[in-house]
C-alpha cells in the first residue's frame, strides 16, 4: 500500500514530506539544503510500530494517520521527526544521502 506524498512541512532552507510506502511503513522524505550543500534524509516507522505511533498522536486506528501526522507537524517539527517519534517511544530508523 501506498499514498500519495503530502508534503508536511517548509521552512525556507527545508521541505518534508509524508507518505506511507510500500510496506505500509509512515515515510518522512526531507531535502535539507541549509547543511553540507543539501543533503536529503528518510525517517521511517515500519508497519508494526505504527500503534506506537498512533498512541503518541492520540488518535485511534479508524483515524486517518497522515492526517494525524500533518496535524501535528507544527509539534513535530519543533524538535525534528525522529527526535520527537523517539522521545514518545515511536521506534524510527533514519537514511541520510
Amino acid at each position: 500500500m501506498t499514498s500519495a506524498e503530502r508534503e508536511f512541512w517548509r521552512s525556507a532552507t527545508c521541505t518534508v514530506w509524508v507518505s506511507l510506502g510500500p510496506t505500509g511503513a509512515v515515510v518522512f522524505a526531507g531535502f535539507d539544503r541549509a547543511y553540507l550543500d543539501g543533503y536529503e534524509y528518510h525517517v521511517s516507522v515500519e508497519p508494526e510500530d505504527l500503534p506506537a505511533l498512533r498512541a503518541a498522536l492520540g488518535v485511534g486506528p479508524d483515524a486517518d494517520l497522515l492526517d494525524a501526522v500533518c496535524a501535528a507537524a507544527d509539534t513535530i517539527m519543533a524538535v525534528g521527526e525522529r527526535s520527537w517519534l523517539q522521545s514518545h517511544g515511536v521506534p524510527c530508523a533514519l537514511q541520510v544521502w
